[in-house]
């Protein structure tokens, strides 16, 4: 503007034609002057010499002002950041105090130029009763609030006139000592280091202790609590991030300082990315395995894209396999793989689900790669980086309607749950007299609520559509259920033992695997245990093997019919695989290594039982075995007593009863005592024992010798053991056989027989 005014100048800041501001202005003798041109004459006033309202309504237009020409400027090309006074920056809220005191001394001076001659007091005293009601400025009263009397209205007209500066009327009061404060540098060092303590103090434990810090120091301090106060805010405000972190940690200052990195989620397809995540349910669950209720863990797999809870394992107890089962179902209602899935960081979730357990051992290091998917793993402590935790803010919703819901923290819990709820407790229980929902029902309950979750219309980068449509858009047209299965199958390399293939704390046999003794490739189902593949090293299928169970220490005793018939089983299948593994190393026996120990024997002086020869006639003593002719005698006195016996006469002889069964395995068995090596022939002896059978002389003495020697020593738990298995295999068929002689011969139970 030019340091005059012209007429037009001021109508527009009075919004008013010219004319009648040249009325008023004649009416009230403004002092002007007159300037002539080619568009006839103008008349120019001075800012100063204006009437006061006047001057007020073009300050109102314009608000910024030159000092040098004391007139009006307009500077609203400036930022407000740019506007100083008093050396210090104005805020936003001390220019909308000083635009709403300018409006108010507009509306005063209107008001007071209506006022009839001698009532100008009144009008005065008027104006500012209806302003302090709050109704007849509603907006300029919640910006500067009320008013004591219009002397303050009109002194702030003359500070508005008066002052050279572009907001005289801003509440500048402390400006001059804004940053100051009268807490010496030593002082402020103690308030600080007590407030960025980690146990998070509350300030006014901070001042209290900083103080006492002072005085103990025999520094003085005269500030109040209040200064000190307000000097810890505005530090606070200052170094936000230090202060969060010293107090809060690494997390606080993440959620709270740290910008966050936006997602475009337009450069990705449904399916493309899976993120995988736990949740502990805030409701209870009967757990099938214990009986009791308790907070299972959901695991849930959910589409990035469309927002999609694709699938889900409710888990009673710890199970890594319920992580490849969700995965599973996700692929299956996907249907396509993913090409990317997002999982929480490796060791928070083991913490937080699989305490003791390690992923790799439990088949999911190669699972992702055979599936042709890449892994993402979340920071540590970043919890919004995963879009599935907001979706368990919303499963809440579902947590709340559920009976037994537990609450979602100590805060939320119901009140039944308190102690002295008496009430509430009877209320719970009458209503709900279970107390506990199903596996089933849960996952009823889930399902469902995930319907009505899909439908709903969402904002952010979904801009107002439901998870259901994009899901929809980009479903894929399914997988081959039968090839799916055989990629989540696991691989790993392991070696055959004598028990089979040790596995998942189990031993897995089959036939087929007793006469390998090589590293083997297996793959197996992470969610069914009950069966691994076995491939030889060049991909050949071997065998399916399954579980092997365990028998009852003390069946015979103590187990039950079934323990019983188990540890038999176990003892043929043994036994079966004994003589199959025997057959032919015993042709080599009897063919090669036998004949070639007793040549070795004979050279050292001693026969295959260990006894010395006889020196003068370099043979073997004869042992006590049972030849032609002694059978012959046996059976003519069996045939003897016999007789005798039937015709109701005392038997002449008490030797033991013979039967052509027993003669014939006895000479078998004379036989295979000869050819065993001594633990082997002492586990036969023992079992002849168990079956009721007397031992020749000969073996007893070698019973008496092998109980001595280390080797029984350091086996004997496992003779013990073998003992009683023989006991419980024979204990049922010697009584019957014994029965049944009885019963045919009408005699007593004979005594042991004789080899």
């Amino acid at each position: 503007m030019e340091p005059a005014l012209t007429t037009k100048n001021i109508s527009i800041c009075l919004e008013q034609t010219p004319r009648a501001v040249l009325a008023r202005a004649n009416k009230e003798q403004w002092p002007s002057e007159i300037i002539r041109g080619r568009g006839g004459k103008k008349h120019t006033y001075n800012f100063d010499t204006l009437p006061d309202d006047v001057r007020v309504m073009i300050i109102a237009k314009y608000p910024a002002l030159k000092p040098e020409q004391g007139m009006v400027q307009a500077s609203s090309n400036l930022p407000i950041s740019q506007t100083a006074q008093n050396d210090h920056l104005l805020t936003k809220n001390h220019i909308a105090i000083h635009g709403a005191k300018v409006d108010i001394i507009q509306f005063y001076n209107k008001h007071i130029r209506q006022a009839p001659t001698g009532k100008k007091s009144a009008f005065k005293n008027e104006f500012i009763k209806k302003y302090n009601t709050g109704k007849r400025y509603p907006k300029l009263f919640k910006i500067v609030g009320k008013i004591g009397s219009w002397r303050t209205v009109q002194g702030w007209q003359k500070q508005l006139l008066k002052s050279k500066t572009p907001y005289p009327l801003a509440d500048t009061r402390g400006f001059h000592r804004k940053d100051k404060s009268r807490l010496t540098e030593e002082q402020k060092e103690i308030l600080v280091k007590h407030a960025l303590h980690p146990n998070q103090p509350l300030i006014s434990e901070v001042i209290r202790i900083a103080k006492s810090t002072i005085a103990a120091r025999g520094i003085p301090i005269k500030v109040s609590d209040r200064t000190c106060r307000r000097w810890l805010q505005k530090y606070m405000e200052k170094n936000y991030p230090s202060w969060v972190f010293s107090r809060e940690g690494s997390k606080a200052l993440n959620d709270k300082c740290l910008p966050y990195i936006e997602r475009d989620y337009s450069k990705i397809a449904v399916g493309d990315v899976l993120i995988a995540d736990g949740h502990t349910l805030n409701f209870e669950v009967l757990n099938p395995y214990t009986g009791k209720p308790g907070r299972p863990t959901l695991i849930l797999w959910y589409d990035m894209k469309s927002n999609f809870p694709l699938g889900w394992e409710i888990m009673p107890t710890e199970n890594t396999q319920a992580i490849s089962s969700a995965l599973r179902r996700a692929i299956i209602r996907l249907g396509k793989y993913p090409k990317v899935v997002y999982l929480d960081n490796g060791k928070a979730f083991r913490a937080r689900f699989f305490e003791g357990h390690n992923f790799e051992e439990d088949g999911f290091s190669g699972l992702y790669d055979r599936l042709g998917i890449k892994t993402i793993f979340a920071w540590p402590y970043h919890g919004q980086s995963k879009t599935v935790e907001r979706f368990f803010k919303d499963l809440a919703e579902l947590e709340r309607l559920i009976p037994t819901c537990v609450g979602n923290s100590i805060a939320n819990k119901p009140p039944r749950l308190n102690r002295g709820e008496k009430i509430h407790r009877k209320v719970y229980n009458k209503a709900f007299p279970a107390q506990f929902i199903t596996l089933e029902q849960a996952n009823i309950a889930i399902a469902s609520w995930f319907d009505l979750y899909v439908t709903r219309n969402q904002l952010g980068h979904l801009e107002g559509q439901n998870p259901l449509e994009l899901y929809l858009e980009g479903r894929g047209p399914g997988v081959d259920l039968i090839e799916l299965r055989h990629l989540m199958m696991n691989i790993e390399i392991k070696t055959i033992n004598r028990n089979g293939i040790r596995f998942r704390k189990k031993n897995y046999y089959h036939p087929k695997l007793f006469t390998r003794n090589h590293p083997v490739t297996i793959k197996y189902d992470l969610q069914d245990d009950s069966k691994i593949y076995v491939f030889d090293q060049d991909e050949t299928f071997i065998c399916e093997a399954s579980p092997v169970g365990k028998v009852h220490p003390a069946a015979t005793h103590l187990g039950t019919d079934e323990d019983r018939k188990i540890l038999k089983e176990s003892i043929e299948f043994k036994k079966r695989l004994e003589k199959d593994a025997t057959a032919s190393a015993r042709a080599f026996l009897l063919s090669d290594v036998l004949p070639e120990q007793q040549r070795r024997l004979k050279r050292l002086g001693i026969d295959q039982l260990g006894m010395p020869l006889d020196a003068s006639r370099k043979k073997p003593i004869e042992p006590d075995i049972l030849t032609p002719a002694k059978e012959k005698k046996i059976r003519v006195e069996i045939e003897l007593q016999r007789k005798l016996q039937q015709e109701g006469k005392t038997a002449i002889s008490q030797e033991p009863e013979y039967i052509p069964e027993i003669i014939n395995e006895a000479t078998d068995i004379r036989d295979q005592l000869r050819e065993m090596d001594e633990m082997e022939r002492y586990e036969k002896i023992t079992e002849l024992e168990v079956r009721g059978l007397m031992i020749p002389k000969e073996y007893q003495a070698f019973t008496t010798y092998f109980e001595l020697t280390p080797e029984y020593k350091k086996y004997k738990d496992y003779f013990e053991e073998y003992r009683a298995k023989m006991a419980l295999m024979y204990q049922v068929d010697i009584e019957n056989n014994n029965q049944k002689n009885r019963a045919d011969a009408g005699t007593p139970t004979p005594n042991p027989t004789r080899i």
